[in-house]
């Protein structure tokens, strides 16, 4: 059926022309032990064709290989030239299936579906980083809202609600230094310096829009860098909004953690050396399938928005098949991926208290609200109010972005009027009165 042999008993002296194929290959290191095999094709066509394989040295365990016609099979390849051109050249293959461009060309099908966005630009925020930035209704009256979004995330996320926040204020979102479009420098590997160089370019930002005071809205990773913000610069914060923040609780002690699950620990342990999204990258050309398995239903959500379900993973597939940049940072302030080394909690008290903070957790999520309730307790005498989304996870913006986008606009409504927040009795009830059993454990990111 087949017949394999050594690639030099084809071609004669090709051993010493495979160290050539290095740059073509981009990178690749591959081992001179090339074997190729003449096998029938069986699709039909009628066409023989040569399948070259070679082993990935840089990978493990890795074999990537691709077809010529016969027409130019080896056997009637004799010149180096023809043999390096025609078999070896692999400019179309590329290891992760991700650009800067394909990004861009995503990111630009997102902001599509959003009418309420009217700016979208690059905003340069030192001689050497910029910051993508979108600007929705920025002649709109009310106080101006700037949305900081989680880890792997990007401005494309916050398209459940743009549109219904930016009715009657201006609505900044930016994609993170290190994350989506921005720029992606190396961070410091100092905790206290990487969240600093977080924490500097949100100010940066805020002084090239020219903003005063806001409303500060983050989730996740981001909600941790809006309290650090407000420690910093109190005076730019008329009210902290926390969605499902992450890095507020304290890290488990050693006793703690071996009541976790051995499935817990082994997890913990194999992943705590790597980037959180490392696997993504590692995989290769296999890539986009994985992101394809991350949380169907989050991308049925979006789809209602985008008219594509496919949408969401690539966003996040080209979101984080780059260069870890602001990913290596977050890497820098966790405990394990899952803790912060400087819990928010043992710092909360360095906020002002005059300004107030709102607490959204989704009741599925996998972040510890408990916490909230405890912050709640140390700023006793100041504003802090804590709700809770049923039937919603992590993303609880997304999940029941109808709630969630209520309760913002409820909020940022008292603080054009200068009022602390007094909920809707009708609001209230419809978030109490969802269902309970929708109440199930959510462990996914």
């Amino acid at each position: 059926m087949h017949s394999s042999g050594t690639l030099s008993s084809y071609v004669p002296n090709v051993r010493t022309d495979v160290s050539t194929l290095r740059k073509p290959l981009h990178g690749l290191q591959i081992a001179e032990s090339c074997q190729s095999r003449l096998l029938h094709d069986t699709s039909g066509s009628g066409e023989k064709t040569v399948i070259l394989v070679w082993k990935v040295v840089k990978i493990k365990s890795a074999v990537v290989g691709f077809r010529v016609p016969a027409t130019q099979t080896l056997l009637n390849m004799t010149q180096r030239d023809n043999v390096t051109r025609n078999c070896f050249s692999l400019r179309g293959f590329r290891w992760k299936q991700t650009s800067e461009a394909e990004l861009a060309e995503v990111d630009s099908k997102i902001l599509s579906s959003m009418p309420c966005v009217s700016e979208k630009k690059m905003v340069q925020i030192s001689n050497d980083q910029h910051l993508w930035s979108t600007v929705s209704n920025p002649k709109g009256q009310g106080t101006p809202l700037l949305m900081v979004h989680g880890m792997g995330g990007g401005v494309g996320l916050w398209s459940m609600n743009l549109d219904a926040l930016s009715e009657n204020r201006p609505v900044y979102a930016f994609d993170l230094l290190g994350f989506g479009r921005s720029s992606r420098p190396r961070f410091s590997t100092d905790p206290v310096e990487a969240e600093n160089m977080f924490v500097n370019s949100i100010e940066a930002y805020r002084e090239k829009m020219g903003l005063d005071k806001v409303i500060l809205l983050g989730h996740s990773l981001g909600g941790y860098l809006c309290c650090s913000y407000t420690i910093r610069y109190p005076q730019h914060v008329k009210h902290l909004i926390l969605a499902d923040p992450w890095g507020m609780t304290e890290r488990p002690n050693s006793d703690a953690v071996r009541n976790y699950s051995i499935s817990a620990r082994i997890f913990f342990r194999i992943l705590s050396p790597f980037n959180p999204m490392a696997t993504i990258r590692g995989v290769g050309p296999w890539g986009p399938s994985l992101v394809r398995k991350y949380r169907p239903g989050l991308a049925q959500i979006f789809s209602t928005k985008w008219g594509d379900d496919t949408l969401l993973h690539q966003y996040v597939y080209h979101c984080n098949a780059q260069t870890p940049s602001g990913e290596a940072g977050f890497k820098h302030l966790s405990w394990n991926l899952g803790w912060a080394l400087r819990p928010m909690i043992s710092r909360i008290h360095q906020i002002s208290k005059e300004i107030p903070i709102t607490f959204i957790y989704g009741s599925r999520s996998w972040m510890d609200r408990k916490t909230a309730w405890d912050i709640k307790n140390i700023r006793h005498g100041c504003y802090v109010d804590v709700q809770v989304l049923r039937g919603a996870g992590h993303h609880v913006y997304a999940e029941r972005h109808d709630l969630f986008n209520l309760l913002v606009k409820s909020i940022a409504s008292s603080v054009d009027k200068g009022e602390l927040p007094t909920f809707d009795t009708k609001l209230l009830q419809i978030i109490r009165d969802f269902p309970s059993d929708a109440d199930q454990p959510d462990d996914q990111y």
